[in-house]
């Protein structure tokens, strides 16, 4: 049985659903990090599940060194089309070394915790640790799970052109679930999202374990300080 993200991030239904993903946020956050970590022009930057490449295709715009992975095939294709000399892309599984080594590894958007094992999320901290030079960053972006807890949607129905999703969301033995059903041509569909209700706390230990050693954390895309409780991201720079 393969794992969910094998089937769902390649559905052409996962880019119907997620069609209205905000495109000025991505780049209002990408040049608030930019301004944030100053890199050179001779930096190397990799957006490890880049997905279609928002991110990556946004920093590359300031003339940088950047490297898209994903793990869907899909997704990596549609990327390709915006490659120049400065900005490729290509198909990887973050569960496996990283072949380049780079300035900045950046992991947006909650595209971590996937995993069945901690293990799997273990070796992803080594293998992005492993793939940067001395004094690189990585810059970790994930959902902040009190805030998640607090204002968790349980059930709703998200209408795209013709087709209704039906979403239900659960919190439950440290993982937060989303089930979406939908029907189409005649058929029932079923997909669901699972994702670790990792902590900061959580992070910081796998970081620790991997090698790095200094870290600093905030709560949203502008760079405010994190609140465990009302900060809607957890956004964690650590250093190598």
């Amino acid at each position: 049985m393969s794992d969910w993200f094998e089937t769902w991030f390649d559905s052409p239904f996962y880019h119907k659903l997620y069609v209205e993903r905000d495109y000025k946020e991505a780049s209002e956050f990408v040049d608030n990090l930019v301004s944030f970590l100053k890199p050179k022009e001779s930096d190397y930057i990799l957006d490890l599940a880049c997905g279609k490449g928002r991110h990556a295709i946004h920093l590359n715009k300031y003339d940088l060194f950047v490297d898209g992975a994903d793990f869907s095939h899909n997704s990596i294709r549609f990327a390709k089309q915006f490659e120049n000399e400065k900005l490729k892309f290509y198909h990887h599984d973050m569960r496996l070394p990283l072949d380049k080594s780079y300035d900045y590894i950046l992991n947006l958007f909650t595209s971590f915790g996937y995993f069945k094992t901690q293990h799997e999320h273990q070796q992803t901290i080594n293998n992005i640790y492993n793939a940067l030079n001395t004094g690189g960053k990585f810059v970790l972006d994930y959902l902040n799970v009190e805030h998640v807890a607090r204002t968790i949607v349980k059930q709703e129905s998200v209408k795209r052109d013709n087709l209704v999703f039906n979403i239900s969301r659960r919190i439950e033995d440290g993982v937060i679930t989303k089930y979406i059903s939908f029907d189409f041509e005649g058929g029932t569909y079923k997909f669901s999202e699972e994702v670790m209700a990792f902590s900061k706390d959580d992070f910081v230990s796998m970081a620790s374990k991997a090698g790095f050693n200094t870290c600093e954390t905030f709560g949203d895309y502008d760079f405010n300080p994190f609140n465990h409780k009302e900060s809607n991201r957890l956004l964690m720079f650590f250093t190598k």
